[in-house]
Order: C-alpha cells, then structure tokens, then sequence
C-alpha cells in the first residue's frame, strides 16, 4: 500500500531562467490559505535563519504574521515566500528590502509586494516562451539540480538548522517519490506505523482537535486535514533520510 499521496511533477519546457525554474517548483507547495500556524511557523523558520534574525518574533508576534498572511497573501504558497525571501536576499530582482534584525509584518509585507510584482513578470515571461513552442518537445528540464539541494538540506541539517530543511520536506519526498527513488518498503511496517501514529498526533495538536473531532469533520475540512497530515509524515520520513547515511546515499545514487 502507497503511504504517501501520489504526486505528480509538473513538466515544462526548455528555455527558462533558474528563477523562473524556482518559481515554478515553489507553486507545488501548500497555500498559505491551507497550513496551519505549526506550519506557517516552520515557514518562516527560512527567513530567519536566512537573514541571521537574532532576535525571534514571540508568540504574539508570529501569530501577527500568521493572520497578516492568511488576511491579505492567503493563496500565497510557502514555496512562494521562502522563494521570495530568498531573492530579497540576493538581491537580483529587487533592491533588497533590509529586515533590520527582525521578522516583522513591515518587513514581510515589503518583501512580498516586491516579489508579486515579480511573480507577474515572471508569468508573462513563461507564457510567452510557451506560446513560441509549436511541436511538443520530448526533453524537459528538471526545475531545479535536485542532488545540489538534497547535499545542501544534509549540510544545514548537521548543522542543527532542521526546521528549515524540514519546511521543504514535504515537496522533496513526493519529488523522490515520484522520480521511484523512494519506495515504501525502504522501511518497515512498524516504522511506518510509529510514524503514521506521530503525524496523525502533531497534525491533532497543530489544529487544537481531538481525535473525536477529527473524526467528525465536514468533506473539506476532513481534506484539509488529511494535506497536513500527509505534511507532517514526509517531514518524519525526511528527517528519518537526514539521519541514515545508507538511506542518503540511495538517494544521491537515484539522482
């Protein structure tokens, strides 16, 4: 039995820019609409360590941001606002917007406005190197060197930065999954029941629901429930892959 949702990888053209690549890889991850403040916490992680933020935002702070984000960027993806504190960061698209050692709503709000105005650009640029496309092509371009960014999560990782390889987690699994590099019975049965049993408790504490509750969800709300459970068990297989060497070297061998 597949214990993941199938997922499958958007294929696009050749002729793209490497931000244009990375923007098309950070629409596959969850809408800010749809994420609960656990996750939308383990999103912002990135802009922190990015930036050096010494200072972190307090509880009252984060949830601020959280309702900031669901109120005026709600179908915003958090591929989408790590990309977007990530070309802040560099600079190449915008004149960077400067965070002055904090992760404010000012701060945030800025680096986004600056990065919708990109995100217009950009599917322009898309659509039109689509329309001069006149034969289907039979190559595609990998939207991003997923060996590069898999040895990069295991270098932050044994540095201790694992919130910020784990925000991630959940699309890189299904990519590998979907590429046949990772298979179900690379663990065991009672792996995959402890873990199941762990992502079905974080995701009840995550949303403050018992599992009475759960258990009597609406068709949609039930569907939004399963997405952040499905999130939370690629992110415990992702950190089970961090810490097994003979597991990251059967990766990197796929790749």
């Amino acid at each position: 039995m597949t214990q993941l949702v199938e997922f499958k990888e958007t294929a696009y053209n050749s002729g793209l820019t490497h931000n244009e690549k990375a923007y098309i890889t950070s629409l596959e991850s969850s809408k800010i609409c749809d994420i609960t403040l656990s996750i939308f916490k383990q999103s912002i992680a990135y802009g922190i360590v990015l930036y050096g933020i010494k200072n972190l935002p307090s509880d009252e702070e984060t949830n601020l941001l959280y309702v900031t984000m669901q109120t005026h960027y709600p179908y915003l993806t958090t591929g989408e606002m790590a990309l977007a504190f990530q070309l802040n960061a560099v600079g190449s698209e915008w004149t960077r917007v400067e965070c002055f050692g904090m992760m404010s709503v000012a701060f945030l709000s800025d680096v986004l406005k600056c990065y919708n105005e990109f995100k217009m650009k950009t599917n322009l640029a898309i659509d039109k190197k689509k329309a001069k496309i006149e034969l289907p092509s039979n190559t595609t371009d990998e939207p991003v060197d997923w060996t590069e960014t898999f040895n990069e999560d295991i270098r932050l990782w044994r540095e201790n930065k694992r919130d910020f390889v784990l925000m991630l987690a959940p699309m890189k699994v299904r990519t590998f999954y979907d590429k046949k590099i990772l298979r179900d019975e690379m663990w065991s049965d009672e792996e995959w029941k402890k873990w199941q049993f762990m992502a079905y408790k974080k995701t009840l504490d995550a949303q403050s629901m018992s599992a009475y509750k759960a258990k009597r969800l609406d068709k949609m709300s039930r569907q939004k429930f399963k997405d952040d459970y499905q999130c939370e068990l690629s992110r415990l297989i992702y950190a089970d892959i961090m810490d097994s060497h003979i597991l990251q070297q059967k990766i990197n061998d796929g790749l």
